[in-house]
């Protein structure tokens, strides 16, 4: 009997010691990961304020392991105007966030704001001044702007072909001040010179910018690459004052 209580009493004596065992583990991970610095790189357009609400956006998110694991899984919120976000931990209570965002391809100006856009047409920033070499879009109504929204209007065809510009100025470095859309045709200005690619515009057409720039050096006009194809190769320069 007696050695029936004291192996019951050696049972319960072992729980207690697990169970405290278990609960100081569990203090420590509390403490020790208690998260008291957080580093965000990666971001230009989308605020640190925003990624920090993006990822501390439930009662478990001070702790590191927690946001480390949630991240890790595939279970954490994103920002539709971002392409990518990892965390991992420099120290157990600090967490760096790295993000890689969605790639602005041009602006347009509505009402009191301009609007960035990236290549989908996905409205990735809203703000009062514009970014310094991200090409101003004109001459395209759209019936409503909200950040995180996607452009649409009228003349959704031409929105593609804007979009279709902007991503072949980029491939072939090629600054632009703007675009403008104007009688069915879209214009480049480009320094002094101003490009009109038509109502379609491909790659093939944007590929002969930069040599033709290199060639009209500080000339100013019109460069008439509307009817410019692989099969004809017309190409146009009418010299002329370029109002901006």
């Amino acid at each position: 009997m007696k050695k029936s209580r004291k192996k019951k009493a050696h049972k319960i004596y072992a729980f207690f010691v697990l169970m405290l065992g278990v609960l100081i583990i569990i203090i420590a991970i509390l403490l020790l990961f208690h998260i008291q610095r957080i580093e965000i790189r990666g971001n230009d357009y989308c605020t640190d304020q925003e990624v920090l609400e993006l990822v501390k956006n439930d009662k478990f998110s001070d702790n590191s392991l927690y946001i480390l694991g949630k991240y890790a899984i595939g279970k954490g919120d994103t920002l539709p105007c971002l392409d990518e976000l990892k965390v991992s931990l420099k120290a157990p209570w600090h967490i760096r966030i790295t993000v890689k965002e969605k790639q602005i391809v041009g602006c347009i100006y509505d009402k009191k704001d301009y609007s960035y856009f990236d290549k989908e047409g996905l409205v990735v920033e809203k703000r009062k001044n514009p970014i310094s070499g991200v090409p101003y879009v004109e001459g395209i109504k759209v019936n409503k702007v909200e950040e995180y929204g996607r452009l649409k209007g009228k003349e959704a065809g031409i929105f593609e072909e804007v979009l279709e510009t902007t991503q072949g100025l980029k491939k072939y470095d090629l600054s632009a001040k703007k675009i403008v859309y104007k009688k069915e045709n879209i214009y480049v200005y480009i320094k002094n010179i101003r490009v009109n690619l038509g109502n379609n515009v491909t790659s093939v057409k944007i590929a002969q910018i930069a040599p033709i720039l290199e060639e009209l050096g500080d000339k100013s006009g019109t460069l008439h690459l509307e009817k410019y194809s692989e099969e004809q190769d017309t190409v146009a320069f009418k010299v002329e004052k370029i109002t901006k």
